[in-house]
């Protein structure tokens, strides 16, 4: 179904706008982030009677990605941003380099890239699904041929996967954040590798998950949903740590200041 969704664009239409960045996100669905959608509910001054009955219509991206596309159209109004959302739900890394080696058939080409993935490759192999599961050398060659498939890139930013949060169980949340950890590790060391910036979103959100409780009914004050997808707290959480590292390294304003690439020659 996500495959069928169309890809986040910001209008460039404005004569004022003389430049367009591009920017591609491959992932899970902490990238994709789906959300039920009925256009009845968009509307602020004519919503639905509360306990009256919609239909969902379809399937829209929101969250940390739809929220970054949004902050980067208010704070470069003259400048257009195409967002180009590869985000898949339940990829593995073995998934989503079949994602990225189609798209890079296509000639695709981006300047702002964000990859993250393991999650999957971790979670498969405690829910006992072997054959979908990736081990670390697989992980790590797939991490590796994107990185190098994805090469004329000019930013490409490597995430670190968020831990898997609190359950029922949380011994085995302990051991699958504790093989998580080593994913993570080898993702830092394929970044360093390619020349690639890498986003650690480990730390933060381990630090935020000591003083809040899980999201539980009408307590949304958690970060995980169900141990791995993220709530709205979480995904503003994981918006700050990428807002962050853009102002930090300067990236949009370096891609603005830096000359137009030769897309014809890539």
């Amino acid at each position: 179904m996500s495959d069928q969704l169309p890809h986040q664009v910001m209008p460039t239409g404005a004569s004022q706008r003389h430049r367009t960045l591009t920017v591609g996100f491959f992932g899970t669905s902490i990238m994709e982030h789906l959300e039920a959608f009925n256009a009845g509910m968009v509307n602020q001054g004519d919503l639905p009677a509360v306990g009256s009955t919609v239909t969902v219509e379809g399937w829209r991206r929101r969250g940390w990605v739809h929220r970054l596309a949004l902050s980067l159209h208010a704070a470069w109004p003259h400048v257009g941003f195409e967002i180009r959302n590869h985000g898949q739900g339940g990829a593995t890394s073995r998934d989503i380099a079949g994602i990225v080696e189609r798209d890079q058939a296509t000639g695709a080409d981006y300047d702002l890239v964000f990859l993250g993935c393991g999650i999957n490759d971790v979670w498969r192999r405690f829910q006992n699904r072997l054959s979908e599961a990736v081990d670390l050398d697989e992980y790590t060659q797939h991490l590796e041929g994107m990185l190098g498939g994805l090469g004329s890139t000019r930013t490409t930013i490597v995430m670190s996967e968020t831990p898997f949060g609190p359950l029922e169980s949380p011994g085995v949340v302990a051991a699958m954040n504790a093989e998580l950890a080593r994913y993570n590790k080898a993702a830092r060391a394929a970044a360093a590798a390619h020349g690639a910036l890498f986003l650690d979103v480990w730390a933060p959100f381990t630090a935020a998950a000591r003083h809040l409780a899980p999201a539980d009914g009408d307590n949304p004050v958690g970060l995980w949903s169900d141990g791995v997808h993220l709530t709205e707290l979480g995904d503003t959480l994981l918006l700050q740590q990428v807002e962050r590292l853009l102002a930090e390294h300067r990236i949009i304003d370096r891609l603005l200041d830096s000359p137009l690439p030769d897309r014809g020659s890539a």
